[in-house]
């Protein structure tokens, strides 16, 4: 509903996600293809890691074992202006739905945890005016400032763990408080940052479809279509 509502307020607006890593295992962006996503069931843009995962994964699977990935969205086409510099943050909001998701242990936005690797310097992201407005120099940022889209894209990752339902026994206690093993049977998934992409995505959907809404109560029919021209 969130995607139908997006599609009508900003057509030009797209949300996709994508693996990028699963375990130690991380994708080559230099051989990243949009067009890729939609070709595997990793939902991963490198063609390469898409066949090597899968040998990968079948190990982890057949020794009865899981392993965690890393998930990417990339919204294009979100409108410069939604958030705000303090309580309804773009990037809190998106931040807390990810959060959101079983499984999920972290999130970053930009570049995220290796921003503290960066100078000043190298981590500023340059305006300068283009004929259609302000043109920056790089995304370390992710398509977010101080709490507001800056009109690039909005990029974040997430991080989900492995499972914890796996056919190995693993040390517990019991109610009460006796050591003992326990081994999950039954259904077993290896991965389910499989199955986190597109929750990531729909989470992003209604958190920016949130603010679209927002910032239109706020400022009118700016952002998006006018009701007249959604009909």
């Amino acid at each position: 509903m969130a995607r139908a509502a997006l599609a009508t307020l900003v057509p030009d607006l797209s949300i996709t996600g994508y693996m990028v890593q699963m375990g130690p295992h991380k994708i080559d962006r230099s051989a990243f293809d949009w067009d890729q996503i939609a070709q595997n069931p990793f939902w991963t843009p490198d063609a390469t890691a898409a066949t090597d995962w899968a040998a990968y994964l079948d190990d982890l699977r057949k020794s009865g074992n899981s392993v965690g990935a890393i998930v990417e969205i990339t919204a294009r086409g979100v409108p410069a202006g939604l958030g705000a510099p303090i309580y309804a943050k773009l990037d809190t909001d998106l931040g807390a739905a990810m959060l959101s998701i079983n499984a999920v242990k972290a999130v970053e936005i930009g570049e995220g945890m290796d921003a503290a690797t960066l100078t000043g310097e190298a981590n500023a992201d340059e305006i300068t005016m283009g004929p259609d407005g302000p043109v920056y120099s790089s995304n370390h940022a992710g398509g977010i400032l101080g709490g507001i889209s800056t009109g690039q894209d909005v990029v974040l990752r997430f991080a989900v763990k492995p499972t914890s339902s796996i056919l190995k026994p693993r040390q517990t206690i019991t109610k009460s408080g006796e050591a003992t093993q326990i081994v999950t049977k039954g259904r077993h998934d290896p991965c389910v940052g499989i199955r986190a992409v597109p929750v990531g995505e729909a989470m992003a959907a209604c958190v920016l479809l949130d603010h679209i809404l927002l910032q239109r109560g706020q400022i009118g029919g700016q952002i998006g279509q006018t009701r007249g021209q959604i009909g």
